[in-house]
Order: C-alpha cells, then structure tokens, then sequence
C-alpha cells in the first residue's frame, strides 16, 4: 500500500516522531542535570551537615514549609549521606558529567527540532549527539559504580534508565540515517 509520498509503508520512515521525543528527553536531561549540576555546587564538604551540627528545625520555618521535625532531620540525613559516602574525586566528575550532558540535551534539543522540521542538514547530527549522550550515560554509570552503595542506590536507576531512553533514540535515528543513505544511492 502506498502513502500519499508514494513510498511503501513499511519502509517509510517519518522523523517527526523521533524529534517530537528528542525534544521531550533532551528537555527533561537539561532538568535533572542541571538539578544535578546544583545540587553537587550547593552541597559540598565543610559544611554544617557534615561538621554534625544538628539541624536548626525551628517551629516557624518547619510550619511554612509544610513539614514535621522528623521530615527536617531526615533532609539533614539525606545531605550527610551524600557528603559521607562520596570520594573525593565523585564530586568533580558529577559536575563534569552534568555540565557535558547539559550542553548535549541541548544539542539533542536543536537535533529534535531540525528533525520535526524535516531540515535534513542539522538533522544528520542525530546519531553523533545521541551516541555522544549514551557515552556520557556510560562515563556516568561507571562513576557511580565506583562510589559506596548509598551513592549508587541514588545514582544507579536513573543513570540505566537515561542510557537505555538515549541507546532506543540511537537506534532510531541510525535507523533514520541507513534510510536516507539508501534513498539517495
């Protein structure tokens, strides 16, 4: 059967999908890896949780914010846990890894658009920006293997997760590229 392109259905390939997807994950990574990105410059070593100076959890702030005294020292435990159980060297790899994934969800994003736009010149970038995402997943989910089982029971599920999203966009835009290729010949 053939579509109104007069390609046969099977073989036709409509990139629009794929950007309407890259767009989405390149967003949501900007999201997390600058949450990332904030969290390992807010939370660093010398600080008050680390020190073991109890948390102020005072009344006032505890009923604005909306939390009990437990909750508080909880937060407090979750900060000391981080700052415990990182290596010396966890925190300036995470800023690194964040900072580099950052600017290529950005990519994945300018990808993503070129590709709902059907621009085949930018859109050619496809497959470079999404293997270089599941090589940064990779560079990431090494690092936390190689930190203590608090760090990893935080790190390891998101960081599989975010390589097994960014190796399907791999595949799919390969897939994409082996079509193009074969259609210009």
């Amino acid at each position: 059967m053939e579509n109104q392109h007069g390609a046969n259905r099977g073989s036709d390939f409509n990139p629009t999908w794929l950007g309407v997807v890259a767009v989405l994950f390149g967003v949501l990574l900007f999201a997390s890896q600058g949450t990332e990105l904030l969290k390992q410059l807010v939370i660093v070593p010398g600080t008050a949780a680390e020190l073991g100076i109890a948390a102020d959890c005072r009344p006032d702030e505890l009923e604005e914010e909306g939390l009990s005294l437990q909750e508080c020292q909880l937060l407090l435990s979750s900060v000391q846990i981080s700052l415990a159980s990182s290596p010396g060297w966890f925190r300036p790899v995470q800023i690194f890894l964040s900072l580099s994934s950052s600017l290529a969800a950005i990519l994945s994003v300018a990808v993503g658009m070129a590709l709902v736009a059907d621009r085949r010149g930018p859109a050619t970038l496809a497959v470079p920006v999404f293997g270089l995402l599941i090589l940064l997943d990779c560079a990431g989910f090494i690092a936390v293997l190689n930190t203590g089982p608090l760090l990893r029971a935080q790190y390891l599920w998101p960081a599989l997760l975010w390589f097994f999203i960014h190796a399907c966009l791999f595949t799919a835009a390969l897939v994409r590229r082996q079509q193009q290729l074969a259609s210009d010949d």
